[in-house]
């Protein structure tokens, strides 16, 4: 009996590390082929993109294969095959310059388990898609010369106690927002940057405590003041050399000690976020009249918002609230705001719409390429670490511009060229942190918080 329980117990025991070995063996197997298909994905999307390069007009709605002949990539049929992997691109129009790719690879390693890897892209016709309404944003085509090492082009000092917050840029006229030691300094500087190597101070002016944001049109620059009952103010700036304080609003239903953080103006609207008070932290402002702003509605966040992005009646949030650090609001009709989605629960600074349905955020210490066309249901492309708090972000093509807090990179080049894969190009050391960016044909303008306030940036040839 011992002999034969003995026997039963080895007999079992060599079951169990046969299971174990074909167990192993199959995890192994599994992985492997994840690798391969993931590869086969990527290759996917890096097909269409050159594709995308070619000819836009191939980028056609359907589930496409691909075929690679005479050193270029070309759809064919609906799918292709790789050994027993299954491959399918699918292409679906976002609006007229836009399209979402999926790839997506197949394949089924045994008759009861179909397995799959998919990635997801969107790609923009940069030839001839109109810039999006970004702050100064008027550069025309895409970016050009080699971002992987930039240049300092030129650079203007504000000044001892004076520190840069944002800024904006029309057609190489620099409107700067600042942090001013003492109330008598000023807050305001315009800078012409016609000559970029040669750029200097034309004119100033001090509106009070001190600015956190700016956004200027032609005529007039609308900036958030950090007086609580002069939150937006509107600085009539037709005359470079006499900027001159119009109007100072007092946003409505606010309690406590409000400052405006945050700025982006639209269409005769000025879009302004403030810090957390008792009441609404959002308010949209009719600016036809520049001299007389008046409400046309607000929303409680119950907290800060650190940067505002407006398209196609949307409001984009960056915001401080736990679960909210995207929010989504519908913005049609002012005086009825919505909320129509919200994610993240980190701190966000930055916000910029690339495009309606891609956006670029900067949560905490990294930049997130998101997929918000359904706000209600906001996805994460893809993700990469800047090392610390990202402050502003600009974009144009396949690159973004970031203005951060590290110490080592405050301003950073970032490669979007894949949705699901940004990488960093290039970097910056500045003195101080970088605190907000903008980009005009082929120039990237970053405000610093230092008296060397500014710095221009552009690629050699």
């Amino acid at each position: 009996m011992e002999i034969m329980i003995g026997l039963a117990l080895i007999v079992l025991g060599i079951g169990s590390a046969t299971i174990l070995v074909f167990g192993g063996q199959k995890i192994l197997i599994d992985r492997g082929n994840a690798i391969q298909a993931r590869n086969l994905a990527e290759e996917g999307l890096d097909a269409a993109r050159s594709i995308r390069e070619r000819d836009w007009s191939e980028l056609t709605d359907g589930e496409h294969g691909l075929v690679f002949g005479t050193s270029s990539w070309a759809f064919s049929s609906s799918s292709d095959t790789d050994g027993f992997f299954t491959r399918k691109i699918v292409i679906t129009t976002q609006d007229e310059n836009t399209k979402k790719v999926e790839s997506k690879t197949t394949w089924i390693p045994d008759p009861l388990r179909t397995l799959n890897v998919e990635l997801v892209t969107f790609l923009t016709n940069w030839e001839n898609a109109t810039p999006p309404p970004d702050p100064g944003d008027t550069g025309s085509g895409g970016t050009s010369g080699d971002w992987q090492n930039p240049q300092t082009l030129g650079s203007v000092d504000l000044g001892p106690g004076n520190s840069a917050t944002d800024l904006d840029v029309i057609s190489s006229i620099i409107y700067m927002s600042a942090e001013a030691a003492a109330t008598a300094k000023p807050d305001f500087f315009i800078i012409d940057a016609t000559n970029g190597q040669n750029p200097f101070i034309v004119s100033s002016l001090n509106t009070g405590p001190s600015l956190n944001a700016i956004d200027a049109t032609v005529n007039y620059a609308y900036v958030a003041n950090r007086q609580a009952d002069a939150e937006l103010q509107i600085i009539d700036i037709s005359n470079l050399l006499n900027p001159t304080l119009i109007a100072s609003y007092a946003a409505p239903g606010v309690s406590g000690s409000s400052r405006g953080e945050t700025i982006f103006y639209s269409g005769d609207k000025v879009y302004l976020g403030l810090n957390k008070v008792i009441g609404p932290e959002f308010h949209i402002i009719d600016v036809s009249n520049p001299a007389s702003p008046t409400n046309l509605g607000s929303y409680e966040v119950n907290d800060n918002i650190n940067d505002i992005y407006v398209r196609d009646n949307k409001a984009y949030l960056a915001t401080d609230l736990g679960n909210a650090g995207l929010m989504v609001l519908n913005v049609s009709n002012p005086a009825e705001i919505t909320l129509l989605g919200q994610k993240y629960s980190v701190d966000t600074n930055a916000v910029y719409v690339e495009n309606p349905a891609v956006l670029l955020l900067g949560p905490a210490q990294d930049i997130y390429i998101v997929e918000a066309s359904n706000p209600s249901d906001i996805i994460t492309l893809g993700t990469l670490s800047i090392g610390d708090v990202v402050n502003d972000i600009a974009s144009r093509g396949n690159l973004a511009f970031i203005a951060s807090s590290n110490s080592n990179r405050e301003f950073q080049v970032v490669s979007i060229a894949s949705s699901t894969n940004p990488t960093l190009w290039s970097s910056f050391n500045f003195p101080q942190v970088a605190t907000g960016i903008d980009y005009e044909n082929n120039l990237v303008y970053v405000a610093v918080r230092s008296n060397d306030a500014l710095r221009i940036i552009t690629s050699p040839p």
